[in-house]
């Protein structure tokens, strides 16, 4: 095994975090058209045939700087209560859609790009496995049935978000993620 492929931190992971770094701070401050491999690169001192090894192509860049900077706004959370870890999981998908990633967020998975099509199923799925989780150490609590079904859970908690973000003028400004998973706990706990 050669030793770069041993090294687990390093020089290989500074390049990864200032390359998404960069790439994420464009994206902030530019939007998705201005997000190219060759601003990245020289925003990030990053040779741009480093970053093509590394990410192939722009859609992948994009997708990952994006997954990276949505796992950093939306932490994974074990308080053992399940009311304060699904408000704590809305309210930090709150506040990212008020954030200036929001609206970027939501360009890219709105993009008719096929490439960027996977950010849509990698964003999902990533809150999905979240909220399995809250639902696996409820069950194991008892504070859930053991047959709730956590893809449904998540889906009557993500609607109203994605509902007013998509389509509502004032976006998710005047949602509680309290009063949405009281409603969501009511039907599922009873």
């Amino acid at each position: 095994m050669s030793e770069s492929a041993r090294r687990t931190g390093g020089r290989s992971a500074r390049v990864r975090r200032n390359v998404l770094d960069a790439a994420t701070a464009i994206l902030l401050e530019e939007g998705l058209d201005a997000m190219t491999i060759t601003a990245v690169a020289e925003r990030s001192g990053v040779h741009h045939t480093s970053i093509y090894r590394r990410w192939g192509d722009r859609a992948t860049l994009i997708r990952d700087a994006l997954l990276d900077a949505v796992d950093t706004a939306v932490p994974v959370r074990d308080t053992d209560n399940l009311y304060d870890e699904l408000t704590g999981m809305l309210d930090d998908v709150l506040a990212l859609y008020q954030s200036p990633l929001g609206p970027v967020l939501l360009d890219a998975m709105r993009s008719s790009d096929p490439a960027l099509g996977e950010l849509r199923g990698a964003y999902f799925g990533a809150r999905l496995e979240q909220c399995a989780g809250i639902a696996e150490r409820a069950r194991k609590r008892g504070d859930v049935p053991e047959d709730v079904d956590y893809r449904l859970v998540f889906e009557l908690l993500m609607g109203p978000i994605l509902a007013r973000a998509l389509f509502s003028p004032g976006g998710v400004k005047t949602l509680n993620s309290g009063t949405i998973v009281r409603a969501v706990l009511n039907g599922v706990t009873r």
